[in-house]
């Protein structure tokens, strides 16, 4: 890679050369990486890219510029690099404790608010619905929720001490620490001493271990496998969390979980055997991927 050194590298020059050198390099969505590195160092907006496309870079600037591309280009995902990430339109901070925020698991959240939408409203003298985020991480999901669904009160959970620092500060960063509860602990476990929850969702490990090495170098050897990685079908802590649901979840209450396409057959079986769920569906993400399994339990008996 030649240094970046000409005091004639404006916005436009760096942003073009950028997704040239990524683009070459085999780097997922060149032009997407180029524009977050040059917002995270020169500062603004996306826009002020195409705005002021002849502003010159300083030489400080030029060399942030370059180890970051050269990180960039050894394929470390951007979001690290930028510290960064965007999930249902707003930023969380991310490190390397725990998954980057996917695009695909943002349907997990509109699912668990549609089915909102679509209650008859919680009973009488229960004015707070009750969620559960299993296997929180950064904390997008739980937080999400809490913006959105302004009456909610959350339990977010994680064996990951370094992840739920980080969920505790992004909670605290979009206003909704007063009603989101870090526990630390192994999936159903910090809930069984709670009262049963409205919702319940998770995004825990489930890619089976025979597509590990398949998987994308910059997810395979930057995010921790221990968040990724679910055993030999995937199920290790999917198939404990779904046996023992029923103890933490209310009478016509909703389970969505995140689940590898290749599981849902088995997972439609699992969870449709169980005298107390009413439904149960795979739902598409938004790249039509069968990545949502949803549960409707049996409402309260009138």
């Amino acid at each position: 890679m030649k240094p970046i050194s000409d005091d004639a590298w404006t916005t436009r020059r760096l942003l073009e050369w950028i997704t040239r050198h990524l683009e070459r390099q085999q780097v997922h969505n060149p032009t997407l990486v180029a524009r977050m590195l040059l917002v995270h160092v020169v500062g603004g907006t996306d826009i002020d890219l195409y705005t002021d496309p002849e502003r010159p870079a300083t030489a400080s600037e030029r060399d942030r510029l370059r180890g970051l591309v050269s990180r960039a280009a050894s394929h470390e995902p951007v979001q690290h690099l930028v510290g960064r990430a965007d999930f249902f339109g707003r930023s969380f901070k991310v490190d390397a404790s725990t998954l980057i925020p996917r695009t695909a698991t943002e349907s997990l959240v509109q699912i668990v608010l549609d089915w909102h939408r679509g209650t008859a409203g919680i009973p009488e003298g229960q004015p707070d619905l009750r969620i559960a985020d299993v296997g929180t991480g950064s904390g997008c999901i739980a937080i999400t929720l809490a913006r959105q669904i302004p009456t909610s009160t959350l339990v977010a959970t994680d064996i990951v001490g370094g992840a739920l620092e980080l969920a505790r500060f992004n909670a605290d960063e979009h206003g909704v620490a007063d009603r989101i509860e870090f526990r630390s602990g192994s999936l159903l476990d910090p809930l069984r001493d709670d009262s049963p929850f409205d919702v319940i969702c998770a995004n825990l490990p489930y890619i089976p271990d025979a597509d590990w090495s398949a998987l994308d170098s910059n997810v395979r050897d930057h995010e921790p496998a221990s968040a990724l990685r679910g055993g030999i079908d995937g199920l290790d802590c999917i198939r404990p969390l779904v046996e023992e649901i029923e103890f933490c979840l209310k009478p016509g209450g909703l389970l969505v979980l995140e689940i590898d396409p290749s599981q849902s057959q088995t997972l439609l079986e699992m969870v449709g055997g169980m005298e107390s769920v009413e439904s149960v569906s795979i739902e598409q993400d938004e790249f039509r991927d069968q990545r949502l399994l949803k549960a409707l339990f049996n409402p309260p008996k009138s």
